[in-house]
């Protein structure tokens, strides 16, 4: 996984709960890196989720409660560090459906060896916007967070369905956007 996520995920820690929390949540997981995260390093998955994982039994939250929080919370960082062409959207809708086409190519071109997940998109009559993630990772929660942190930053309301999911055994999840 991107260092951004994880630079990202401290700095959340940091701010909300504290330098305590970080470095208790680092000395029970133990990561490979020792903690230590830059912005272009690439790190395991496990070291993420394992965090996740404590910080759920610290909190009393569950796991994708939190990991909601963090997407949301992640879009802003991710936001400002996206393509100049990106910055010339102005609808939410409009900004979904360039994931893949614009901030996904581009991530790739920077980092060749970066794991994405892949969306595809159908637009509904009623003008609502179906969005189906897959990946291995199955953090559509991060997803979630992700569209919710972009409702605000475009200032359009949204309702979120979320009726297949891969963690319930489905082939990807089905995220339908209502726009208000």
């Amino acid at each position: 996984m991107q260092g951004a996520v994880f630079t990202a995920f401290s700095d959340m820690i940091i701010e909300k709960m504290g330098m305590e929390m970080l470095d208790d949540l680092i000395d029970s997981t133990e990561p490979e890196s020792g903690g230590v995260y830059t912005a272009g390093g690439n790190y395991a998955d496990s070291e993420l989720i394992n965090m996740v994982g404590v910080l759920a039994e610290k909190t009393n939250l569950p796991a994708g409660e939190l990991v909601r929080a963090f997407g949301h919370y992640l879009f802003k960082k991710l936001y400002d560090s996206c393509p100049a062409d990106i910055s010339q959207i102005t609808d939410l809708k409009t900004f979904l459906l360039a994931i893949d086409s614009v901030i996904h190519k581009e991530v790739k071109r920077l980092y060749p060896q970066a794991y994405l997940p892949t969306f595809a998109y159908e637009e509904q009559d009623d003008g609502s916007l179906v969005i189906y993630y897959n990946s291995d990772r199955a953090l559509c929660e991060l997803a979630e967070g992700l569209i919710v942190g972009a409702s605000e930053h475009f200032n359009q309301p949204i309702h979120l369905a979320h009726p297949e999911c891969l963690h319930r055994d489905d082939q990807h999840c089905k995220i339908i956007v209502s726009f208000d």
